[in-house]
């Protein structure tokens, strides 16, 4: 393992590693069981602490643990991500698609005062899950909702949901006449670069002129996907992966006879992989994308590429530059682990590590956001329409 490491890891100098090996080494070769030498392996890998590397193990396809598709509560859900406020209500942070709550019209920002008459203004977080546990046992389920001066009631039908599947599904919406507005979750999806390709057309379609994305908490992902969503804003190389000092190989993406195609070539021009996708979109105008410091891997490299290329405006919270690329590595015995090879930086040189830094620097609250003001986005409208104010600050 430690051999391995030192001929694989990004940066030879990252540690002493024979120093590292040996704060481990004792308990390793006294484990009594394969349990036993895995925790120490994995407490091991862990204290590398750059959140990319990992060890596994045997893994073994009987092995693997089989997940059950999990819900909100128990095996019904409305479909909904919130957060509790006390003196104002349960606030929607994030609406699922295809779930009971979007079909309802529920929408971020929103403010639930009364779950099926119970008033929830003033109450404790665990008579708040008693309550939203008890509605969605229930056939369907009256809100009384406030959104902004506004008040509804909302009748929404509880239904099994597999959250592990909406959550990383993207949105998209219009913000206004102009502005195209899409929440992309992760970039692990299978196909979500189709889906956000398919998002823009649509929202062109209606009439989009400018468009933010909104990266927050995005964890990261796939490089392939990574390279086809920043396809419809840029082409050519777009960044490079740096390990031992040496530029190992670089990404880019064209337009090549109505397909999107990416490419991850080495610097002497040998291709390493390549993907591509259906129908692409060219986004030319404006374009601003929205950060929080829980942005990682993908979800920062996407940001600093844009920002690198002068393509967009960044909105949002500093971030601290988890840029690695991976690899697995299989050892004689069948163990797995994962090794961070590789440092993404820009086409120029641009060090990556040093996170995002962003152009607006912006936090938005719970309070606002129950108030209907969502203080990184109102400040991504005003960049990508060159306002002389940010809409809805003040109100």
């Amino acid at each position: 393992v430690v051999n391995v490491f030192e001929d694989n890891y990004w940066q030879q100098e990252y540690r002493d590693w024979e120093a590292w090996a040996s704060e481990f080494r004792e308990d390793a070769l006294g484990a009594e069981s394969r349990a036993g030498f895995d925790s120490v392996m994995r407490r091991m890998v862990s204290a590398l602490n750059d959140d990319h590397s990992r060890w596994l193990g045997q893994i073994s396809q009987g092995d693997l643990p089989t997940f059950t598709p999990s819900t909100q509560y128990g095996e019904r859900g409305l479909g909904m991500q919130h957060s509790y406020l006390p003196s104002a209500g349960i606030v929607i942070e994030r609406v699922f698609p295809s779930t009971p709550a979007s079909a309802a019209g529920l929408q971020r920002g929103d403010v639930i005062v009364r779950v099926g008459g119970e008033d929830v203004r003033e109450a404790d977080t665990y008579y708040i899950a008693e309550v939203l546990s008890s509605s969605v046992k229930q056939e369907a389920v009256t809100l009384e909702v406030r959104r902004k001066s506004q008040r509804l009631d909302v009748r929404v039908t509880p239904e099994p949901i597999s959250f592990s599947q909406v959550r990383d599904i993207p949105q998209g919406r219009m913000v206004d006449s102009t502005t195209g507005y899409i929440y992309l979750p992760t970039f692990l999806r299978d196909g979500v670069a189709q889906e956000v390709h398919t998002l823009i057309a649509e929202l062109q379609a209606q009439g989009a002129t400018s468009l933010v994305l909104d990266l927050r908490d995005n964890p990261g992902g796939r490089l392939n996907e990574l390279g086809l969503v920043l396809g419809a804003f840029t082409q050519g190389q777009w960044a490079r992966a740096v390990r031992h000092g040496e530029v190992v190989w670089s990404s880019s993406y064209e337009l090549r006879n109505g397909e999107g195609r990416g490419r991850l070539e080495t610097s002497e021009g040998q291709t390493l992989g390549q993907y591509s996708l259906e129908n692409p979109v060219q986004f030319t105008g404006p374009l601003a994308v929205i950060v929080s410091s829980n942005n990682s891997s993908a979800g920062e490299v996407s940001a600093l590429v844009l920002q690198n290329l002068d393509r967009a405006t960044i909105i949002g919270e500093k971030t601290s530059g988890n840029v690695e690329a991976i690899q697995d590595f299989s050892l004689p015995d069948g163990s797995t682990m994962m090794i961070a090879v590789a440092n993404m930086e820009g086409i120029d040189g641009t060090d990556f590590t040093k996170g995002i830094i962003p152009d607006v620097e912006i936090s938005g609250s719970l309070q606002e956001l129950a108030r209907g003001f969502d203080a990184p986005l109102a400040e991504a409208v005003k960049a990508v329409k060159e306002l002389p104010f940010t809409p809805g600050k003040y109100f």
